[in-house]
């Protein structure tokens, strides 16, 4: 019984490992590709558990770094226990098919999850786009590099205008860069 018990925890123990691992690879792929520069001005869709957010700030000089995510409640204890970096970053509620920000406004989109979960991906991409600057770029990240997810999302980005749309693997993550 005790031995059944403890070779469970034990499962979970290495399942949440290497998720854990996961996670941090698919943060430290995305911060690299977006190779951030002074004066970005950078949307996160989908603030997740923040580790992103705080590493951008960290690194924008006179760029700002805006983060929408749909729980008003995150947003809430997020705004609240980052509020030394809200000088180069604010966080909003919103949603991934109604960004409430004018067109044009970033130079850099990127999203680890969100995006995909969101209930309509076109009007999310017609979004993206739009507030896009001419040759901005958009960094999504996908949960599996099977080809079949990854065509998917390839036809959809190229469907809504975005080119030069480019692959980045890391173990078994999957970042695509695409450009307005």
């Amino acid at each position: 019984m005790l031995e059944n018990r403890l070779y469970k925890q034990l499962n979970l123990l290495k399942l949440f490992s290497r998720k854990y691992k996961q996670t941090k690879t698919i943060e430290h792929m995305m911060i690299d590709s977006i190779d951030i520069q002074e004066n970005d001005r950078i949307l996160e869709i989908g603030i997740g558990n923040a580790t992103v957010f705080k590493n951008i700030t960290e690194k924008l000089e006179k760029g700002s770094l805006k983060s929408i995510d749909p729980s008003k409640r995150k947003v809430r204890q997020i705004s609240h226990a980052n509020r030394k970096n809200m000088g180069k970053g604010e966080i909003f509620h919103g949603y991934p098919e109604n960004i409430p920000f004018d067109d044009r406004t970033f130079n850099k989109v990127f999203s680890l999850h969100t995006v995909q979960s969101c209930t309509d991906i076109r009007l999310a991409l017609r979004e993206i786009y739009r507030v896009l600057q001419i040759d901005g770029q958009f960094y999504i990240n996908i949960d599996t590099n099977t080809g079949e997810k990854e065509n998917m999302y390839i036809q959809l980005l190229e469907d809504q205008h975005f080119r030069d749309l480019s692959i980045i693997r890391r173990d078994s993550c999957l970042c695509i860069v695409a450009v307005k």
